[in-house]
């Protein structure tokens, strides 16, 4: 019993943390050497390598929904309770988006909980993560043009070690393999489309919100 309560209650904490860090990070005069941080805590991608580690590191595939979904309401408990309790501040479609994201992570959490699985179907699923990565460290790092290269450098770091660290928590090495290659493919894909104008890039429209 314990020990379960403790697998419910760490990574509620860990949002908790993180949610408290991005809020810090928001802070000009914290990041101004460093503005790439804030961009970096920003940003879908370290939410979503969080939520996935979390997710494939739980027991059972419910488990890993409800671990997902603490997660991120202790995430945005703490951003938004900061911004409303110290700043006054109430950015209402920022937290309609993501509390729109926070409701669909259990179904994301089961689902990524099923790279456990001896399916090829799951090396697609693996992939799904690495597509987000690769397609905001793109279009972040690129079609914004005032990125320095010492940002450009830093983001590549940042989104590398979540790679990596995402890669060595899939099962079997064929997987692994089979989910990086999927996850560039398919990105590149959908990187291209979005520079054709055939799809939308929904990406930075939700940034935006």
């Amino acid at each position: 019993m314990r020990q379960n309560k403790r697998s419910l209650i760490l990574p509620l904490i860990i949002g908790i943390v993180l949610g408290i860090t991005a809020k810090l990070v928001d802070v000009p005069y914290i990041t101004c050497d460093f503005p790439v941080f804030d961009e970096i805590m920003g940003r879908f991608g370290i939410w979503v390598w969080a939520a996935a580690l979390i997710a494939v590191f739980s027991k059972t595939p419910l488990l890993a929904a409800v671990r997902s979904f603490l997660f991120f309401i202790g995430m945005l408990l703490a951003y938004y309770g900061y911004t409303l309790l110290f700043l006054g501040f109430f950015p209402k479609s920022q937290m309609i988006l993501w509390g729109g994201i926070a409701m669909i992570t259990p179904f994301c959490g089961f689902l990524i909980w099923h790279i456990h699985k001896n399916k090829h179907y799951a090396n697609l699923i693996a992939s799904l993560p690495f597509i987000l990565f690769f397609t905001e460290w793109y279009l972040t790092a690129f079609i914004e043009q005032y990125w320095s290269a010492r940002d450009k450098i830093l983001l590549f770091i940042a989104y590398l070690c979540m790679t990596l660290s995402l890669l060595a928590a899939i099962p079997t090495n064929k997987k692994r393999l089979l989910s990086l290659l999927y996850g560039v493919v398919i990105s590149i894909v959908l990187i291209r489309l979005m520079q054709a104008g055939i799809i939308v890039n929904l990406y930075e429209q939700l940034l935006n919100v």
